[in-house]
């Protein structure tokens, strides 16, 4: 069969994010989407799953046939994506407690991937690129050049401008950034298949829901160090619906490594996993944070408060965690 161009291609799969929906129309699902720039209840807006955490031919590779051109979309599609459903129901079942190892591995690799494939990785780079351009350029009509050398490489300048160069640089180099990313992706994944355990923690109160982002996988370093990606001994977490949080536990024993590991948290506890994964949502997003109305506005509602730095006497008088978790709900975030 001919492999079809698909030239809208989702870096978050509308199979995870149709599990954050506040509402289905038919085959449609509809999320609520808050732009972090301007984070305030009134820019909460609807928006179809099939118009968000997209880009045009983000994956679409050189080549001559569609085939040639598709062959990372069809990866995801055909080795991750496909078996998400399967995999969802299985982790938010509590009556499942053990796995196979086939099943494992399609969880760490569900993780991994979606964690190196969002475009932040590629944002940030081209960021710190467009500075390093801007500078060089400048440089360059200082001392009368119409080129520089970056990495060892020629770059022109001539009639182009520096946003020209980026743009060049951007289309020229984005088949090989998606390449790198999976390479390093299944590296990870290799990694962690060796020691991860599955733990999956479900919100039991009414009012705690998780939000979700477009860059949806947040790293814990269990020592609580700088955190390095490739790092396999870091906590994953992918928040899976507005319910469930789903933890890739590293230094697992062999037992171990067959079981679901499930806890249900209430009251404080369940306050406190909500806010503290909301808030790392929040910060780790490129663009958008995603959800549902009441997920959104209970983020919105703690936002500032959590935010707020403690005055230097606030702090001296905290000298016990019941100090913290009183001074928690007198800021009424718990």
């Amino acid at each position: 069969m001919t492999q079809n161009l698909v030239k809208r291609q989702h870096y978050v799969p509308r199979t995870y994010l149709k599990n954050f929906a506040s509402k289905q129309v038919g085959d449609e699902y509809f999320v609520k989407a808050l732009s972090i720039e301007d984070a305030r209840p009134e820019n909460i807006f609807d928006i179809n799953i099939k118009n968000v955490c997209l880009e045009r031919n983000l994956y679409t590779l050189p080549g001559e046939t569609a085939e040639e051109k598709m062959l990372l979309e069809k990866f995801y599609s055909d080795e991750i994506e496909q078996h998400y459903n399967s995999i969802y129901a299985l982790l938010t079942d509590p009556s499942k407690t053990t796995i196979t190892h086939e099943e494992r591995e399609l969880i760490i690799s569900t993780v991994v991937t979606t964690f190196y494939r969002t475009t932040k990785w590629i944002n940030q780079h081209n960021d710190l690129l467009k500075r390093v351009y801007t500078q060089m350029f400048s440089l360059c009509q200082q001392a009368g050049k119409d080129y520089f050398l970056f990495e060892g490489i020629k770059v022109s300048i001539k009639d182009k401008t520096p946003e020209e160069l980026l743009a060049e640089y951007k289309v020229e180099n984005r088949p090989g950034q998606v390449i790198t990313q999976l390479e390093v992706a299944l590296k990870l994944i290799e990694a962690r298949i060796k020691s991860d355990n599955i733990f999956v923690s479900k919100l039991a109160d009414d009012d705690c829901e998780f939000i979700t982002s477009d860059n949806p996988v947040v790293l814990q370093n269990i020592k609580g160090g700088h955190i390095t990606p490739f790092d396999p001994s870091n906590i994953m977490k992918l928040p899976l619906d507005k319910k469930h949080m789903l933890f890739l536990m590293p230094d697992a024993d062999e037992e171990a490594r067959k079981l679901i590991v499930r806890h249900n948290v209430t009251g404080l506890f369940c306050r406190t996993e909500k806010l503290i994964s909301n808030a790392e949502q929040f910060q780790k997003a490129d663009r958008f944070i995603l959800g549902d109305e009441q997920s959104l506005m209970g983020y919105l509602q703690t936002k500032d408060l959590a935010e707020r730095p403690l005055s230097e006497e606030e702090i001296k008088n905290m000298t016990s965690f019941d100090d913290y978790i009183k001074k928690g709900k007198e800021l009424g975030l718990f």
